[in-house]
């Protein structure tokens, strides 16, 4: 997903659908702090 908006400003990545409901905690909580480091970076 990052890839293809090619660090263009103004992509939320939501997560209000598609997450499965035994998804961990954990696994979720990572993907968004790593989306935050990662496009904080190409600001």
């Amino acid at each position: 997903i990052l890839a293809r908006i090619g660090g263009r400003p103004g992509h939320i990545f939501n997560l209000g659908h598609g997450v499965l409901p035994d998804t961990p905690v954990e696994h979720v909580k990572n993907l968004v702090q790593f989306i935050h480091t990662t496009t904080r970076t190409k600001r």
